[in-house]
């Protein structure tokens, strides 16, 4: 559980590179497509990751409030 926000924003950010990448070398429409597909998939998985760590920071600040 700890690991796992750092696990989603390495893969946001490979994402968000892999899509610079596929966009930079785009032949077509279908791989400005992709690329802003990867676009997507990174967003989400850096906002997961902001979610996990805000949840994780309300909990502690409650946490410390009980004892």
């Amino acid at each position: 559980g700890d690991k796992m926000k750092y696990v989603l924003i390495v893969f946001g950010a490979l994402m968000i590179f892999s899509g610079f990448g596929i966009l930079s070398s785009a032949k077509s429409a279908i791989h400005e497509i992709e690329a802003f597909i990867m676009f997507l998939i990174a967003s989400v998985l850096i906002s997961s990751a902001s979610i996990i760590m805000a949840i994780e920071k309300k909990q502690k600040s409650e946490d410390s409030v009980k004892d």
